[in-house]
């Protein structure tokens, strides 16, 4: 029966933003043996599937700095240190694209470990109904963002088509097909 490797020692070796890099020493529990592991220390974020009053879905294009080119996502960024999932959620969904939803409209619908052999963060991913414009972005020094509402057809062919390659957002229009199934 397989068991936790039991943590002897954690260093952090690198720090910068978004992420840390961690050094972690284990014991594997059959061989006794230690084993040095590297893991990306990143904070937790959050996704938003927002739903306007046409059934649309709002998509935001903006580059990216590992693909070095414009992406078609869903909104979505880290959430500060402790901060509750559903209210960073609410407050990307703001700073992105300047709309607005109750916490009463939001609700999880998933949640999926980033990259569990390297990475020791989650992504939930919320679904937004009844939004509303506020009107301005709020966007930090490193983004700029064009927001666009499409039907959820055309998010399907955006997924065929290869427009929308980030695992993240397709595994929240996973979450959103299995979300329609229960109801």
């Amino acid at each position: 029966m397989l068991e936790n490797w039991k943590l002897l020692k954690l260093k952090t070796i690198f720090k910068s933003l978004p992420f840390n890099l961690l050094k972690k020493k284990y014991r594997n529990p059959i061989t006794k043996e230690k084993f040095d592991s590297f893991v990306l220390d990143a904070p937790d974020w959050a996704n938003i599937v927002a739903i306007n009053e046409k059934n649309e879905i709002l998509l935001v294009r903006q580059f990216r700095f590992g693909t070095d080119k414009i992406e078609l996502e869903i909104p979505g960024g880290c959430l500060d240190k402790g901060e509750d999932p559903k209210k960073g959620a609410q407050r990307e969904l703001r700073e992105e694209t300047g709309y607005h939803v109750d916490l009463e409209n939001l609700s999880e619908i998933g949640v999926v470990d980033a990259n569990p052999a390297i990475q020791n963060n989650r992504c939930y991913t919320f679904l937004a109904e009844k939004i509303s414009s506020l009107g301005e972005q709020n966007l930090d020094p490193d983004e700029i963002i064009e927001f666009e509402f499409a039907s959820q057809e055309q998010v399907r062919n955006y997924i065929r088509n290869g427009e929308i390659t980030n695992t993240y957002i397709i595994a929240a229009f996973h979450w959103l097909a299995l979300q329609k199934e229960l109801n």
